[in-house]
């Protein structure tokens, strides 16, 4: 391989910052590197790699987190301080009784509940051979969190895992000379939950583009309705460009493909692992 040193660097180093003279590849994700491209040259194996790869740590391990962690904890934490509170007013035998017979708040019950969505559907992607699953990542900025984000062949997938009760339909709530489309889940309007998971897939986006890569993975927002309750004729299979599905068809959905090289793959977990940390 020919390639033009930087002056003054002096006697060769593992891996070194230089000018390439004529085209290469990227060994890890394959991008081409035109003549005149800066780029890193391992001279001990003769491998070049571009600028965005050299900014992810090769060896370093990948924290992929745990599905539905962070929302297990809160609810154990606001479990503990009803009960710490029972037993504070009533007396420990009386609070505890209190507390065994009477229903938690729905406030906390809805922790709990998204907890096992996310817990489900992190089992369900588990299984999915050729994917990389970043569960429970932090929002940059922000005390909420991505529930799953998939690195595959198709490319990235950014999933909110939802949990509710009801059919998932869309419905028109205009007039006859103005549409109105409505996301339903039984008779719950949850046509903002687009916005978050649209808000969620921005910020993965930006990650990528940080590194200064030309060729970037496409990344798609998506709802998953975990144990969902889908119409057998037309279900929806989108709403204001966020794809909804299934446990089972979004299984298929990051499978698809292949369109990125494995490399590609390694390279955006790496790079999503570090910029959205496990929460």
């Amino acid at each position: 391989m020919d390639v033009t040193d930087e002056p003054g660097s002096g006697q060769p180093r593992p891996e070194r910052r230089l000018r390439l003279k004529y085209p290469s590849i990227c060994e890890r994700c394959g991008a081409e590197l035109g003549p005149g491209t800066d780029a890193y040259y391992d001279a001990a194996r003769r491998k070049v790699r571009c600028l965005s790869c050299s900014t992810a740590p090769v060896d370093a391990p990948i924290d992929v987190g745990v599905a539905g962690g962070s929302a297990r904890r809160e609810y154990e934490r606001r479990a503990a301080r009803r009960e710490a509170e029972t037993k504070g007013r009533f007396g420990e035998r009386v609070g505890g009784l209190i507390v065994a017979v009477t229903n938690e708040p729905q406030s906390t019950r809805a922790w709990a509940t998204g907890a096992r969505g996310e817990e489900l559907l992190g089992a369900a992607l588990a299984g999915v051979a050729g994917v990389v699953v970043l569960n429970d990542r932090r929002m940059p900025g922000s005390r909420a969190n991505i529930d799953h984000i998939v690195i595959g062949p198709a490319g990235v997938f950014v999933i909110d895992a939802k949990r509710l009760t009801g059919q998932i339909r869309i419905r028109n709530k205009g007039g006859l000379f103005r549409s109105d489309y409505r996301l339903y889940v039984g008779r719950r309007d949850c046509s903002a939950l687009t916005d978050g998971v649209a808000w969620q897939a921005e910020a993965v986006v930006e990650a990528l583009q940080a590194t200064g890569a030309e060729a970037l993975p496409l990344v798609f927002p998506v709802l998953c309705f975990v144990n969902g309750d889908w119409p057998l004729v037309s279900p929806p299979t989108s709403f204001q460009g966020v794809r909804l599905e299934s446990e089972r068809t979004l299984k298929r959905l990051v499978s698809q493909g292949p369109t990125i090289d494995p490399r590609a793959i390694e390279w955006a977990t790496r790079i999503l692992a570090t910029a959205l940390p496990a929460k």
